[in-house]
């Protein structure tokens, strides 16, 4: 159908679309991580360190499948590693509806996140064999938000009328919506090179600064998944309703869909090393307004601040490294590292949890934020012309 209602010769479009409807899809239960992880350990009386145990499951399997995709990727059939990735995913969340055992429960987790990580390996690949990675993850990241919010409203309510087991039946049913869009998807990672329009870089790959930004990304996302396990938390803890904080954390993603929309729309200007050194500025502060004192308004306020630039962040990490790096190696190794942070984050920040608050969270999160921006920066000085 898809085919019908766009033009499928044009490549670009095809690789745009088809890993903008993959990716997200692949990231769901990171994307939902405050909320899932708040109805899981309710229903099964987790302790907060089991929780930032429980947040990791799912990278470890994430992060292992991205690296093999990252290897064989010259080898491997696009399509078919998605149609894999899609039957792991969904036995995964069926039979995690199926079980009580927390350690079971995690092995399963870790099982899943093998799909999980295919799916999100083709759908990135394809976002970077695009001529416009910056646009394209702009819009990646703004489909990222969407994703998030629909989640972060309905897995509450879906928890509410059909307990944990129909929170993991919804998840699989999530994850056959890649294959509407199999059919745009490249077959092998050499197409954009023989598809019309599409040019190889004419300078030589700085293979050492990517490895730097690879560092930069491993660390942005590692202070992310870390304060984004407990955010839900840091609401409920302080006396706010599980529903308020789920409506605030939607909210916000409203806020981060304007943030990746502005980043996709501004051109050249979203390169700037100013936008993502003020972007991490504003993050960082927004986690320390969440510290102490919480009110419902300075909560609210703070995730949207958070969101917001979260958004211009996490695009301008990705579209830095597919830009110098057109075939979609690097950016699908990228996700290897991003599985790895989201496996180490959520456990450090489990460790720094205190009965008086989220503080060293907080301050994890911002240093972390903080060397992300000093191990980008050669790359982002980097001139491709």
């Amino acid at each position: 159908m898809l085919d019908k209602l766009f033009d499928t010769n044009n490549s670009d479009l095809k690789y745009g679309l088809s890993g903008l409807a993959t990716a997200p899809v692949g990231y769901l239960v990171l994307l939902f991580l405050p909320v899932y992880l708040e109805v899981v350990g309710i229903n099964l009386s987790l302790t907060d360190q089991q929780i930032g145990w429980l947040a990791s499951t799912d990278s470890i399997g994430l992060a292992l499948a991205t690296f093999i995709f990252s290897i064989f990727i010259k080898k491997v059939n696009f399509r078919k590693v998605l149609l894999v990735g899609v039957v792991v995913t969904v036995v995964g969340n069926l039979l995690s509806a199926l079980t009580q055992d927390f350690l079971v429960l995690c092995l399963i987790r870790a099982i899943t996140g093998l799909g999980e990580g295919l799916i999100v390996a083709v759908g990135i690949s394809a976002l970077g064999m695009t001529q416009n990675p910056n646009r394209w993850f702009g819009f990646y990241t703004a489909a990222m938000v969407v994703v998030q919010a629909i989640g972060l409203v309905l897995v509450p309510i879906i928890y509410d009328y059909y307990l944990l087991s129909g929170v993991f039946i919804g998840l699989a049913l999530f994850y056959l919506l890649p294959l509407a869009v199999i059919k745009l998807l490249p077959c092998k990672s050499n197409d954009y090179e023989i598809a019309g329009g599409a040019l190889k870089p004419k300078f030589k790959q700085p293979n050492k600064l990517l490895n730097l930004a690879l560092i930069s990304l491993f660390f942005c996302y590692m202070g992310f998944s870390g304060v984004w396990a407990y955010m839900s938390l840091m609401g409920t803890r302080v006396g706010l309703t599980l529903s308020f904080v789920s409506q605030s954390l939607a909210i916000s993603m409203i806020a981060g869909l304007f943030g990746a929309i502005f980043f996709a729309l501004i051109g050249d200007m979203s390169k700037r090393i100013g936008l993502m050194l003020i972007s991490l500025i504003a993050m960082a502060l927004s986690l320390w307004g969440l510290d102490s004192d919480l009110t419902e308004l300075r909560y609210l306020v703070a995730l949207c601040i958070f969101s917001f630039f979260w958004s211009i962040a996490s695009a301008r990490l990705s579209a830095a490294i597919s830009d110098v790096d057109h075939s979609g190696q690097y950016i699908s190794a990228a996700q290897t590292v991003l599985g790895l942070a989201y496996i180490l984050g959520p456990i450090l920040a489990s460790n720094l949890v205190q009965d008086t608050g989220y503080t060293k969270v907080i301050m994890m999160g911002t240093v972390l934020f903080g060397l992300c921006f000093i191990f980008l920066l050669p790359l982002a000085r980097f001139k491709t012309t």
